[in-house]
């Protein structure tokens, strides 16, 4: 009983170690753009996943609560690209 206990909250821990940021990118409108946004992401420890939409131009990340939002920023902008984040959860 303890051994589920402590899966449980250490499922728990985990998930409040996580922020969910949604990033509007305006020059992703292709899928190589997609491809190069996604990867640049993935690259910055403490990126957890990263989905982007060229439809919405927009790409939802997973990452830890201790990365700092501007390095997301600084990884967008290094592709000559513009980010905003316009949601967090």
């Amino acid at each position: 009983m303890s051994a589920l206990l402590l899966l449980s909250y250490s499922g728990f821990a985990a998930a409040e170690t996580e922020k969910h940021l949604k990033l509007q990118i305006p020059e992703m409108t292709c899928q190589l753009c997609a491809y190069l946004v996604n990867k640049e992401l993935r690259m910055i420890e403490g990126v957890i996943s990263t989905k982007a939409d060229i439809k919405s131009h927009s790409v939802n990340v997973i990452a830890l609560n201790s990365l700092n939002n501007q390095r997301l920023i600084d990884a967008i902008e290094k592709l000559h690209y513009t980010a905003e984040i316009t949601e967090t959860e």
